[in-house]
């Protein structure tokens, strides 16, 4: 195996793991005619349409792994009829990525999917809350303050209900959740006078709240899901896998997080050892073998 800056996750494994050739992903863009010029990606307008993002993403899956992706574009943001859509997708399909659905029908989609024994589902926003995840994470190591000890603010906390638990479980010792309502007894640059980070989900800290300690989501999803998504896959897929769990997103968090440079939130898209880390990581989550070899 071997050693490298990030822990030893993306040496090649000591056995084959399964094969992702022949797999299939399904990658669904739910754009309705109320939101495809209203997509919000936490507290800024989405800067790449649900249809444009898929046509990315498919591209991504294909250039980073063997498997297969298939562009579904929809036209209705409703559950029911997207997991029947879902679930009339062919058998070959081992995982579903849609973009451009809120957390509540994003959550009844999966739900229905899984009860009905269909292929697991993922969202735009679970890739995204393992990035923001990762970035608190090196922000607080930036800063030299051990995430046990770390005392995290969110504004905005109900657009990503999967963040809280994750951080949790990656290690933040102390998460408190602001609101617009809350500012009048709690003013936020005050409130961060006495935390260390701050994750601007709302898109609504005034400038200066905490100048070099604030995360936020790019406008452009892409651009933070675009380092999760395709490791992820790999791990996920031909296992039978049908839930995506607190744990497999916060092992994406301890990828990223471990090969990130000390002088950068995040690692590059073009990072050679993003994919294979985000891979290996989810893969000792679950207990399967590693799916992913530097050359395929």
């Amino acid at each position: 195996m071997t050693n490298n800056h990030d822990g030893g996750a993306s040496g090649p494994p000591s056995d084959g793991g399964p094969v992702l050739t022949g797999i299939s992903v399904a990658v669904v863009a739910v754009s309705t005619a109320g939101s495809k010029h209203a997509e919000h990606t936490a507290g800024s307008a989405r800067t790449r349409p649900p249809w444009v993002a898929m046509e990315d993403y498919a591209a991504l899956i294909r250039e980073n792994t063997p498997m297969r992706a298939l562009c579904l574009p929809v036209t209705t943001g409703d559950p029911h009829v997207l997991a029947e859509r879902i679930l009339g997708l062919p058998t070959g399909v081992s995982a579903v990525f849609v973009v451009g659905l809120g957390h509540r029908e994003s959550a009844s989609v999966a739900r229905e999917v899984t009860e009905r024994g269909g292929p697991v589902v993922l969202t735009e926003l679970d890739v995204l809350t393992a990035a923001v995840a990762a970035a608190t994470i090196t922000t607080l190591r930036r800063r030299s303050v051990p995430p046990r000890a770390g005392r995290v603010v969110v504004t905005g906390a109900s657009w990503a209900p999967l963040l809280a638990p994750v951080l949790i479980a990656s290690g933040v010792g102390d998460l408190s959740s602001w609101y617009e309502r809350d500012a009048e007894a709690f003013p936020l640059r005050r409130l961060m006078e006495h935390n260390d980070v701050l994750v601007d989900l709302a898109g609504c800290a005034p400038e200066g709240a905490a100048p070099g300690r604030t995360v936020a989501v790019p406008a452009d999803g892409f651009v933070y899901g675009a380092l999760v998504l395709p490791g992820l896959l790999a791990a996920l897929c031909g296992h039978g896998v049908r839930t995506l769990t607190v744990e497999v997103v916060a092992a994406c968090v301890r990828a990223l997080a471990l090969i990130t440079p000390a002088d950068q939130v995040l690692p590059s898209a073009g990072d050679r050892l993003l994919v294979s880390a985000v891979a290996r990581h989810v893969s000792r989550a679950l207990g399967h073998p590693v799916p992913y070899r530097d050359q395929w």
